[in-house]
């Protein structure tokens, strides 16, 4: 039976250790399985979660519409690929998902404008994360034809029916570096459907079945040595590379984890994991919205083994280089949102926990207003209560004037205002669903209204809600009443089990108007500017 390289590595370390045990000095040994060959030095360049950030973010972490006063972009990240690639003829340079959706300049302008700005990317190859998924598999299917990145999804498996089943990805390429094949590997999320609009004839494989056979394939090739860009989170990440032999580097995007030296970092770059065979798996990802470039640096030994590795995530400051190619297109799309960008209907001079990442982990500005917004145009159809998942906010309501482009920046998924009836079990059962994430934090966290809770997230999963009250319009509190019901404000999203409520989909419908909850809340704003403090104490963590 034929072993491959790495196949051998964790036998070749056993018969090391036995070969020691016996006496046999490294020096003499006949077979000196640990003497490192230097083989092929390789750069992998990554990002990940860029979210339509093409231009960067702003001081407030919003997706800035310019280079002058930024920091990131698609621009900055073009220019510093270029020229790493220009030095040196061993680099690769990919994309592990979420292009899509997060900013104005993609609810304006869609994919297409990804696609040509993708034109200027050195990008070697991308995954698809589930934001691609949110306009559907029609327009990914088209994304995917007019995009000159090579997308790889070894996991995808649409079905008959399905728009995607002949839509141009493929599962690996394979890359010649100095002389070396260099595979790589995509593994998209599954959570397209769940998470996003996928169609449902859009099914996926098991990600560690799909990347053994895949590896298998690749080896069968003479690849040695395999990089596999997903978008699965840094934990799956993590299983992964403890599950499936062969796998040298995991480029990883879906949880906007930081990793390296830093505030908030969740781990040294790269995070090293180790194969069921002892090989080592260098695991990296680069945060989101485009403010890092990942840069890993590995010397493989002979056998394509990973030997010596270093690294980090570079932030591309403001005085960085910008590719003019790229800024151009960007520029021109620039100049469509001018009109959502001068139309101010409000403002407010409030410091309030507030964006994307802290919408996720407490109250914030942006999901205590949504949520009052949504109560006070609920209450004449019988609510007490309004909530939105921390996840559906996408950036932070800036300080000052508040434009029509700023509430769509916020939510720009078209999500719709919807009135359902539930049961205080079934409330129940939903905050403590928000709360399942490691630290009792993530995108599922609800940012109520007419609602507060406590959380104690040192506790089990399921039994993280402490206490949970019900306010009335006076403001008193009564204990949340687990066989009462309640009419209560929330997105057609999570009315449809999206983010995984399943629990959501059964309440009873109130009629009522459906508006896009973008729209409800520039309809508060407009109400009661300027904006005065809203109400705190709505999520209470105890421990």
């Amino acid at each position: 039976m034929f072993l491959s390289p790495k196949k051998m590595f964790g036998l070749s370390l056993l018969l090391a250790a036995g070969l020691s045990l016996s006496g046999c000095a490294r020096e003499s040994c006949p077979l000196n399985f640990l003497k490192e060959k230097k083989g092929l030095e390789l750069t992998v360049l990554h990002t990940n979660d860029t979210h339509s950030h093409v231009a960067g973010i702003d001081k407030y972490g919003n997706a800035a519409f310019g280079t002058e006063k930024s920091v990131g972009g698609l621009g900055r990240i073009a220019s510093a690929v270029k020229s790493i690639k220009a030095e040196k003829d061993n680099v690769i340079f990919v994309d592990a998902g979420d292009q899509f959706q997060g900013t104005l300049f993609f609810s304006v302008n869609k994919s297409p404008m990804l696609a040509e700005i993708n034109d200027h990317m050195p990008w070697d190859a991308m995954t698809l994360g589930n934001h691609e998924f949110d306009d559907g598999c029609h327009a990914l299917a088209k994304f995917l034809e007019r995009s000159k990145v090579p997308a790889l999804a070894a996991n995808l498996a649409p079905e008959k029916g399905c728009p995607l089943l002949k839509a141009d990805y493929a599962p690996h390429i394979v890359k010649e570096m100095r002389g070396e094949k260099v595979g790589i590997i995509g593994i998209a999320n599954e959570q397209g459907s769940t998470l996003a609009a996928a169609c449902e004839h859009t099914k996926f494989t098991g990600m560690a079945e799909t990347l053994e056979r895949e590896v298998a394939e690749l080896e069968a090739q003479g690849v040695k040595h395999i990089v596999v860009v997903t978008h699965i989170g840094l934990p799956a990440d993590r299983e992964l590379a403890r599950s499936v032999n062969g796998v040298d580097i995991i480029v990883g995007g879906h949880t906007h984890s930081f990793i390296g030296e830093g505030t908030g970092s969740e781990g040294p770059y790269p995070i090293v994991e180790k194969a069921p065979n002892g090989q080592p798996v260098l695991v990296v990802t680069a945060k989101r919205a485009a403010q890092y470039l990942g840069q890993l640096n590995v010397t493989f030994d002979e056998d394509g083994v990973p030997a010596s590795w270093n690294g980090a995530p570079m932030e591309l400051k403001n005085d960085a280089p910008v590719d003019p190619e790229v800024a151009a297109v960007i520029g021109r799309y620039a100049a469509t949102l001018e009109e959502f960008r001068s139309t101010v209907i409000g403002t407010h001079d409030l410091d309030l926990p507030d964006g994307m990442d802290l919408c996720r982990e407490v109250e914030c500005l942006g999901g205590m207003l949504t949520a009052d917004a949504m109560l006070e145009q609920a209450r004449p159809h019988g609510a007490s209560i309004a909530f939105t998942n921390g996840g559906g906010i996408r950036a932070a309501l800036p300080k000052g004037n508040i434009t029509r482009g700023d509430i769509l920046t916020i939510h720009p998924f078209g999500n719709v205002f919807v009135l359902r009836e539930y049961t205080g079990e079934q409330i129940l059962a939903a905050l403590e669903h928000g709360v399942k994430g490691e630290g009792a934090k993530g995108p599922h966290l609800l940012q109520p209204a007419g609602l507060r809770y406590e959380v104690d997230s040192t506790r089990p999963e399921g039994s993280r809600i402490v206490k949970a009250e019900v306010l009335g319009k006076d403001g008193k509190a009564l204990p949340l009443d687990l066989r009462a019901r309640y009419v209560t404000a929330l997105t057609d999203y999570l009315s449809g089990g999206g983010d995984g409520f399943a629990m959501l989909t059964e309440g009873n419908v109130v009629e009522s108007a459906e508006p896009l909850v973008a729209d409800v809340l520039d309809g508060y704003i407009r109400s009661h500017s300027p904006i005065t403090a809203p109400e705190g104490g709505r999520i209470v963590r105890v421990k």
